[in-house]
C-alpha cells in the first residue's frame, strides 16, 4: 500500500466498515512501525480492496480486511489473505491471529476457509452494536488450511 491509495481505501473502509477508520487513522496504519498493509488494484491506483496486518514475531495479526462493495464475490478478498499469509509464512512468521464478529458469516467463511480455526472468544469485543468477537488463528506452517 501506498499513499495514492489512501482514497481508494478510505472509500471502501467508509462502505464497508460498521466503525470505520478515519483518514488520521489509516495514515498512522499505513506509517506503523510494525505494521503491514496490501492493497488490490484493478489498475494504476484504483483499489478494489485492502488488508492491514499487524506483526509482533513469529506472531501477525490482521486488522482490517475489506473489499470493494461492487466487487464482492469475485475472489479478490480470498487473494489478498492468501498472498499476505504466504508473504508472512516467507518472512519466518508462525501464525497469524484475527477477530472477527459472531455475525459475519462471509467473513467468518472466508477465514476457515482459509485454514483459521477458533481459538477462544473475546466477550463485547466490538461496539456499535455491541458483539463478541471470535479469535482466529492459522499456523502459517501449516499446508492443510488453503493456501499459502
Amino acid at each position: 500500500m501506498q499513499p495514492p491509495d489512501l482514497s481508494g481505501v478510505q472509500r471502501i473502509e467508509h462502505e464497508s466498515m460498521i466503525d470505520p477508520w478515519s483518514e488520521e487513522q489509516l495514515l498512522a496504519e499505513m506509517d506503523a512501525v510494525n505494521g503491514v498493509a496490501f492493497v488490490a488494484e484493478e489498475g494504476p491506483q484504483q483499489v478494489c480492496g485492502y488488508a492491514f496486518f499487524r506483526t509482533c514475531a513469529p506472531e501477525s495479526e490482521l486488522l482490517r480486511l475489506a473489499v470493494a462493495r461492487d466487487r464482492k464475490r469475485q475472489g479478490i478478498g480470498s487473494t489478498l489473505l492468501h498472498h499476505a499469509l504466504h508473504f508472512f509464512s516467507e518472512k519466518g512468521y508462525e501464525t497469524c491471529f484475527l477477530e472477527v464478529r459472531c455475525s459475519n458469516e462471509e467473513a467468518r467463511h472466508l477465514y476457515m476457509k482459509a485454514g483459521f480455526q477458533q481459538v477462544g472468544i473475546r466477550t463485547k469485543y466490538y461496539c456499535q452494536p455491541i458483539e463478541d468477537a471470535l479469535l482466529l488463528c492459522r499456523n502459517l506452517n501449516d499446508s492443510r488450511g488453503g493456501n499459502p
